[in-house]
């Protein structure tokens, strides 16, 4: 198997990784923030936005990164 194949794999698994701490990791935790603005806790709401905000930056880098990808062998496969 090529490393190029293996590189994006891993890759793809890191941001996997990322996204499951997002999406479990942040939510366990908000409940130790006990951060309370005019009576109302906030925590979970700072968490949800803040997994939002990652879930779509992980969203726009694995774009750019995979359209990068998909227009290097292009330009090479030109060259032969």
């Amino acid at each position: 198997m090529p490393a190029q194949p293996r590189r994006f794999n891993r890759f793809r698994l890191v941001l996997l990784a990322v996204w499951a701490a997002a999406s479990f990791g942040v939510s366990w935790f908000a409940r130790d923030l006990q951060l309370v603005v005019s009576g109302w806790p906030i925590n979970f709401w700072f968490a949800a936005q803040g997994a939002i905000v990652l879930f779509l930056t992980l969203v726009v880098l694995y774009a750019i990164i995979m359209n990068r990808k998909d227009a290097t062998p292009s330009e090479s496969a030109d060259e032969d």
